[in-house]
């Protein structure tokens, strides 16, 4: 049964009614286990996938609060007429030298983002980190929540997708098994029925 096909109808129930007959062959028995099998794990893997999130929500917010603490938007004074990126539309990036003052009473020069057609002497703001350089801007709420659910999320299908393979490849391999069951029980059989249906 392919991984991502859903069971047909009575499908559990036919498993089950094999898996326990008293001449079950160890085919079923196998099919049966990887099927409770795959099911406790997709259980198991709800409650890791809400750790795995929560974790990632307490240390990206704890990420978020030291940027916030550490980094500062402080104007900037562009040095030069903005250049539009290449390869960008014209209305949307661009970028131009500027300077400003760092918290050590010096000056800091870096190319920053700016709007396109910003003029020299224009002033912008700039994220600056704790030694005055330019930085990103600090982590937001929405970012931390963002990440968290993602992480939760992935880690549920991830879970969900390898207890959904690992038993489409064991019933790959059972059927398989029953195939080579059924072609040496016919190979026994199959003669002896020939010759009791054979016309004189």
């Amino acid at each position: 049964m392919p991984p991502d096909a859903a069971p047909p109808p009575g499908y559990l129930r036919a498993l089950v009614r094999r898996g326990l007959a008293p001449r079950a062959r160890t085919a079923d028995r196998v099919e049966l286990v990887s099927c409770l099998a795959s099911v406790l794990l997709a259980v198991a893997v709800v409650p890791v996938a809400l750790a795995v999130g929560s974790v990632v929500a307490s240390d990206t917010g704890a990420l978020a609060d030291r940027q916030a603490a550490q980094r500062q938007q402080v104007p900037a004074v562009v040095l030069e007429d903005a250049e539009v990126l290449p390869g960008s539309p014209t209305s949307l990036r661009a970028t131009a030298p500027a300077r400003w003052e760092a918290p050590d009473g010096g000056t800091r020069e870096d190319t920053v983002p700016v709007a396109p057609g910003t003029p020299a002497g224009a002033t912008v703001p700039v994220w600056t980190g704790p030694g005055g350089g330019r930085a990103g801007p600090p982590i937001e709420a929405t970012d931390v929540a963002v990440v968290s659910v993602t992480s939760g999320v992935l880690t549920l299908l991830l879970g969900l997708a390898t207890a959904a393979v690992a038993h489409a490849s064991v019933c790959a391999w059972t059927g398989r098994a029953r195939d080579r069951a059924w072609e040496r029980e016919w190979a026994e059989v199959g003669p002896l029925w020939a010759d009791r249906f054979r016309l004189p």
